[in-house]
């Protein structure tokens, strides 16, 4: 029985094995015909949930490289290039023996002392010590500072060496053809590397800097499958754009070698000096010293500070021109009233005139005029502290200007206590910038309508010449009407004219021009004190020309002058300010040209000593020559610039430098000289030429020091 039901058991799990089997088998096939069916789908279709497979596959062989773009260019306001683009290279030399070429030659240094000995003279490295580094059990090796950021030139003069084993890396880089000319302002770049080794450029200083996205453009994406490039049409590169500056080339050519005299001659600390259209705001000339080469940094240290709108300074009297506007414009300006010029009392702390106790009672005309603190301590309280301070917001005083340049200062101000309300009334206890003074006296030039000074004239595609920003006027207060502005500058013009005015050096009478002026001397606080003495101050000037419908707003500033040239420190200012002014004059008044006698400066570089002094005395122009062979090589002013009928142009050539006869010359002449032919220069007296301690004809050292003594004419 037993036996029975085993066999039937055994037949039931059979049947169900065979049922499930079957069902396992259809099961299967169904499985498999829609799997192939969706082979063949989308072998057939190449396509999985909307997603192209042959797509997917190039993209996954498709390499994506990024095309930097160029970077746009800095020009002046003729055109004329400031800043361009350039490579530099990275010198390193393989010294691994298994480096070869693909035609089996070597391709490292074989001939090491021939060599280190071609390269010492173009790195300027000495032989031993390249020698050294090529003999060595390196692989490869670099050599330092010297034989990195290569020019093209120098890069070249080594490749025509066909030395084997010599390597480069380029990069890309920024070219000055002006080298120090406006440094501060075009400013400077610096190049970054990306994860992908690739390098950019980017502003770090100045117009390179505050224009560096307009600048720098957009890169691009390049995309490679196989030996086929094909490029993103989202993602072309846009090529940076041109950014034109209001400079003028000339102009500003002028100041800076009036500025190079100016700064060698006084060793002062600092100088900045600015030449801006009084109507528009547009900044025609700027510099500064000290100043840096920006091909090569030299001159750049991290406490760079761009002067004309950072480092606020106390500016001394030629903030008494704004306390004299708010006066006339609150009524309590009373030029023939009268007060006790050289000390005052405000609260047991004392007001003091820098010229003493001597001048007893002056009017107030009297104390613009020769510049009396007291006289203005006085007008600050008639004024009243908050109208006071009212109108330094009014002009925008610690506000930044807004200008073309990064990095602004604001400026700050002392005013809690009445001796600081007063010292602001002449330029103490606040601090400004020289681009916020410009403004400021922008509404006393354009009567009433204070105008933001601006550097961007305009900025364009370089492909197709679009401009893509105008720069433009832009009035930013009226502080004062126009009734007192036009006060203001008649006073101003008082200040040039009296026999006594603080600003009688800047007179342009000779050629028929009325300059309004007003100068500045400020202490230089420190620590908390004020330091001692002239050679601690800040001496500055001011000048609206002509006084009747402006055309120029020029300030110039020396900090801290150690040696003074000239028996005034403003004698040495106007040096700088006449034949900058007078050349921007020249260049659109056809009265001033025939006062003038205008001449335009041949370009005599590359021509013989003979030939240079024959063309620059046949334009009318005196000639002193540096050197006694060879062609010329450089001139004071360059060729095609207008210079004044008689003006000394300096030419410089090889050989010996002898002395010239100084009798008759100028100051400025004398300096300049000193300067080019770097000779240390003692003067004493003032006007002209009369006595020196070495003769004309003598030899120029490198020790030579010459005394020249002046005398005024009779």
């Amino acid at each position: 029985m037993k036996q029975k039901k085993r066999r039937q058991l055994g037949k039931k799990i059979t049947r169900n094995g065979k049922r499930f089997g079957a069902l396992l088998f259809v099961g299967a096939f169904f499985v498999i015909l829609i799997m192939g069916g969706r082979l063949f789908q989308i072998a057939g279709f190449k396509v999985v949930n909307n997603h192209n497979l042959t797509a997917a596959t190039r993209l996954t062989f498709m390499q994506k490289e990024t095309v930097p773009a160029t970077r746009g260019q800095i020009l002046d306001s003729d055109g004329q290039v400031l800043a361009d683009n350039s490579t530099v290279y990275d010198m390193y030399a393989v010294l691994d023996k298994k480096q070869v070429t693909k035609t089996g030659k070597p391709d490292y240094v074989v001939d090491k002392k021939d060599a280190a000995q071609k390269l010492s003279g173009i790195l300027g490295i000495s032989y031993d010590d390249l020698y050294a580094q090529l003999t060595s059990n390196k692989l490869q090796v670099e050599f330092g500072p010297k034989a990195k950021n290569l020019s093209v030139d120098t890069y070249n003069k080594i490749k025509a060496l066909n030395l084997t084993g010599i390597k480069f890396n380029s990069q890309p880089s920024r070219y000055y053809p002006n080298n120090r000319m406006a440094s501060h302002i075009i400013g400077l770049t610096n190049s970054t590397q990306n994860s992908a080794g690739q390098r950019t450029l980017g502003g770090i200083l100045g117009i390179e800097a505050f224009k560096n996205s307009t600048l720098r453009g957009k890169d691009g994406i390049q995309t490679s499958l196989g030996n086929q490039n094909e490029t993103s049409k989202k993602n072309q590169v846009e090529n940076g754009n041109n950014v034109t500056l209001t400079l003028n080339e000339k102009l500003q050519a002028t100041l800076e070698n009036r500025m190079d005299v100016l700064f060698a001659g006084t060793k002062a600390k600092s100088a900045v000096a600015v030449l801006m259209e009084a109507k528009t705001g547009k900044i025609v000339a700027a510099t500064q010293r000290p100043n840096f080469d920006p091909n090569t940094q030299d001159g750049l240290s991290s406490a760079w500070e761009n002067l004309i709108n950072q480092g606020s300074f106390e500016p001394g009297s030629t903030m008494k021109t704004i306390t004299l506007a708010a006066a006339i414009q609150e009524g309590k300006w009373h030029p023939n009233a009268t007060y006790q010029s050289g000390t005052y009392d405000i609260n047991g702390q004392k007001v003091v005139d820098a010229f003493g106790n001597g001048e007893g009672i002056l009017t107030y005309r009297q104390a613009y005029e020769r510049s009396s603190n007291v006289g203005f301590a006085h007008l600050e309280q008639a004024l009243g502290a908050s109208t006071w301070e009212s109108y330094i917001n009014k002009f925008r005083f610690l506000k930044k200007t807004g200008m073309d340049l990064p990095n602004e200062e604001s400026g700050s101000m002392s005013f809690e206590q009445p001796i600081d309300q007063a010292n602001t009334a002449y330029g103490q206890a606040i601090r400004v910038t020289p681009a916020q003074l410009l403004q400021a006296y922008t509404a006393i030039a354009n009567g009433g309508k204070e105008i933001k000074p601006y550097l961007v004239d305009r900025v364009t595609n370089p492909e197709t010449g679009k401009v893509i920003y105008q720069g433009k006027i832009t009035q930013v207060a009226n502080p004062i009407s126009a009734s007192t502005a036009k006060q203001v500058l008649s006073l101003m013009a008082g200040v040039v004219n009296a026999d006594d005015g603080t600003a009688k050096q800047y007179s342009l009478s000779d050629v028929g021009y009325q300059v309004a002026a007003k100068t500045g001397t400020a202490q230089i606080s420190e620590n908390g004190k004020y330091l001692d003495g002239l050679t601690n101050d800040i001496h500055s000037v001011m000048a609206i020309v002509p006084e009747q419908n402006p055309k120029y707003i020029m300030y110039i500033a020396v900090r801290q002058p150690q040696v003074f040239p000239d028996a005034n420190i403003q004698i040495t200012l106007n040096n700088v300010f006449r034949p900058v002014i007078l050349q921007a004059l020249n260049d659109g008044d056809d009265s001033v040209k025939s006062k003038t006698n205008q001449v335009t400066v041949p370009d005599v570089k590359g021509l013989s000593i003979s030939q240079a002094e024959q063309a620059l005395q046949n334009a009318g122009l005196s000639v002193t020559t540096l050197g006694s062979s060879g062609t010329i090589s450089a001139q004071s002013i360059k060729g095609n610039q207008d210079a004044i009928k008689g003006q000394r142009v300096f030419v410089t050539a090889s050989g010996s430098v002898t002395v010239p006869d100084f009798s008759s010359w100028t100051k400025n002449d004398v300096l300049t000289w000193g300067y080019l032919a770097k000779v240390k220069m003692s003067l004493t007296g003032s006007g002209y030429g009369e006595k020196q301690s070495v003769t004309a004809g003598t030899a120029v050292t490198g020790q030579s020091k010459i005394s020249v003594n002046f005398k005024e004419r009779t």
